[in-house]
């Protein structure tokens, strides 16, 4: 029986890593972000207005991520905790944002963030969903 177990165990684990190798080359590329909504206690505003001003997102295999905006940009590190949990830190390790990944697939990311409340007081509920498109080396998107 401990055979069994152990050997269930070793599955289990290799399919973790599995996954996660998985999410992680999905989410290799650049992004271009579509839309972000924003969520505040039963309230909502889309802003779908693309411009100059918003940023495509590049995911190296490496770890890194490139956040780009007109000449400028930022470098973050990255790292998939779970299926479901995107972490930036800087080059310390020091934890800058979280996500919560709603959807990855080879053409489209969404993202959601919690956010603190403006306002004191409990049952408040504000977040932000950022919907991203992939775009291919070939400018398809």
């Amino acid at each position: 029986m401990t055979t069994v177990r152990s050997f269930l165990i070793v599955i289990v684990l290799l399919y973790a890593a599995f996954a996660c190798q998985t999410r992680e080359h999905a989410l290799t590329g650049v992004w271009r972000t579509d839309s972000i909504s924003n969520f505040v206690n039963g309230f909502s505003f889309t802003n779908n207005a693309f411009d100059e001003h918003w940023s495509t997102f590049e995911y190296g295999a490496d770890g890194v991520m490139t956040e780009r905006k007109k000449e400028k940009f930022k470098t973050y590190r990255y790292q998939l905790l779970s299926a479901d949990s995107l972490v930036y830190t800087d080059s310390t390790g020091h934890r800058l944002s979280g996500f919560q990944i709603v959807k990855l697939s080879d053409e489209h990311l969404i993202l959601k963030k919690a956010q603190k409340p403006y306002l004191p007081g409990k049952n408040q509920e504000l977040y932000e969903v950022r919907f991203f498109t992939k775009i291919h080396a070939d400018g398809k998107q």
